[in-house]
């Protein structure tokens, strides 16, 4: 039959029995295996050696001298080693054999009678020490790792090993007659702690190893996150690099088209300027009538008029090719306007020159732009207005500004048929051709390299309809806004 302290050391016994179960049905797999074991069989042996010291009466004594001592002092070691498994922490496992090989003599041989006082300050003074290293651990781990319930640990053996303290520290001090009557409250008070302890020492294990877990979780989360937005920004990269690819192969592609129909259309013009000027150096060498002389002349001018055509047509080209299917931002700087449409105009064939009228609707003298490309697309304008209009008709080149947005505005006017309908939604596209042009050296590229230039300038051009006859292009170029 079991006394009061009996019944209540089985209680105790059987719930650190059913606590470390339920903890490896908890945890077997959502845990580190080991560390898992670690724990849980520390606390079985602790509660295992806690019900033979329940039944010591109904036992033989060596099973409590030799079994349940020695696993009692098993338990910690076992616990502190699945602590420092937890916090990454090396385990000194000769040391932890030493402590529990000294604790296990040390009980065997102060064990004569378990009511002794003797027995008593000896046992409480080694599971103090047990109860500290346990707090000791717990509180390593914490620091360590930071988990929350790593505190609740320290906390719980910490309060369990005060009250072990004050049982050591009474017992101690009373040893005597006056010992059992005071050691009956000291042992409530610890059996209610070890409960205590029991609960929410394995409640605490667990919820520091769900916290691992999930921690856990979340950094192979975050590394498969890692790892997608790696494989994301590669293929990123790969799709850019195949992008530039294939835009460098379409920029290598049409230059190829260009420089062949340059070789193709300017190859001819060029042969009949040969010839123009072979002719013309024959009549002059061999210095004949007047009527010779002014063949001669006329030729040349052919020629120099055709060579005029050819230096065009290859300047539009290379514009197209080399410069204008590039992506970096333009320079602009203050130009004088005036100094623009000079050159421009002396880009022309000398005999059309007298043909070109300025006009100025603005005391403006300068203005940010691109030199070097403007006057190419002004060249370009006035080209196909003399080109587009009948012979001695005059093509005017008007200045003027805009204050909403401030710009300066360029119009060629002519008088020729104007721009056919059929033609007017692809204007400014590449190949575009009117069917009036006067056998001009060419591959449609004049007004798309006017769009693209005034593109670069984020400026515009455009084709009025409201004229009493001919065509007008105005170009827009505004001013503050360059880069």
């Amino acid at each position: 039959m079991l006394n009061n302290y009996q019944t209540i050391t089985v209680f105790a016994s059987l719930l650190y029995v059913a606590l470390p179960l339920m903890t490896w049905t908890i945890l077997r797999r959502r845990h580190r295996r080991r560390t898992v074991v670690l724990w849980c069989a520390g606390s079985l042996l602790y509660g295992a050696s806690v019900l033979l010291i329940g039944l010591r009466d109904m036992l033989p004594a060596w099973l409590f001298v030799w079994i349940a001592g020695p696993m009692f002092f098993a338990s910690y070691p076992l616990r502190a080693a699945a602590l420092r498994d937890e916090a990454r922490l090396p385990t000194p496992q000769g040391l932890y054999v030493v402590c529990w090989a000294v604790s296990a003599l040390v009980h065997v041989l102060a064990t004569h009678d378990s009511d002794d006082p003797l027995h008593i300050v000896t046992t409480s003074l080694m599971h103090f020490l047990g109860s500290i290293w346990l707090c000791h651990e717990a509180h390593l781990l914490h620091r360590a790792t930071g988990y929350h319930f790593a505190r609740v640990l320290r906390n719980v053996y910490g309060v369990f090993a005060l009250v072990l303290a004050v049982r050591f520290i009474t017992v101690a001090l009373f040893l005597g007659a006056a010992a059992p009557a005071l050691d009956h409250q000291i042992f409530i008070l610890m059996v209610a702690f070890a409960i205590f302890a029991a609960l929410y020492g394995n409640m605490g294990y667990i919820g520091m190893a769900l916290e691992a877990a999930r921690r856990e979780e979340l950094a192979l989360a975050s590394d498969r996150a890692r790892e997608q937005e790696r494989r994301l920004q590669t293929e990123l990269r790969m799709e850019e690099q195949s992008r530039l690819l294939v835009e460098r192969g379409r920029l290598l592609a049409h230059r190829e088209e260009m420089l062949a129909t340059l070789a193709h259309e300017v190859r001819q013009p060029l042969n009949n300027a040969s010839a123009a000027l072979e002719s013309a150096t024959q009549a002059i060498a061999d210095g004949g009538s007047p009527t010779d002389r002014d063949n001669a002349a006329a030729r040349l001018q052919r020629a120099r008029s055709v060579l005029t055509q050819v230096a065009s047509a290859v300047d539009n080209t290379l514009a197209d090719a080399v410069l204008l299917a590039g992506t970096e931002p333009i320079r602009c700087q203050d130009t004088d306007v005036d100094t623009l449409v000079e050159l421009a105009i002396a880009d022309i064939d000398g005999c059309e020159r007298g043909r070109v009228q300025v006009q100025r609707a603005t005391a403006t003298r300068t203005a940010s732009m691109n030199i070097g490309l403007m006057r190419l697309a002004l060249r370009n304008l006035i080209g196909n207005a003399l080109a587009y209009s009948p012979p001695g008709t005059p093509v005017v080149v008007r200045i003027d500004d805009s204050d909403e947005p401030l710009a300066l505005v360029i119009e060629v006017r002519d008088q020729g048929p104007g721009i056919p309908d059929d033609l007017m939604p692809r204007l400014f596209s590449r190949g575009a051709r009117g069917t009036q042009a006067r056998h001009r050296v060419g591959h449609g590229l004049g007004l798309f390299i006017v769009r693209r230039v005034m593109d670069l300038h984020r400026g515009t051009v455009e084709a009025l309809h409201d004229t009493p006859q001919g065509a007008c292009m105005r170009l827009v170029l505004p001013q503050g806004m360059q880069t």
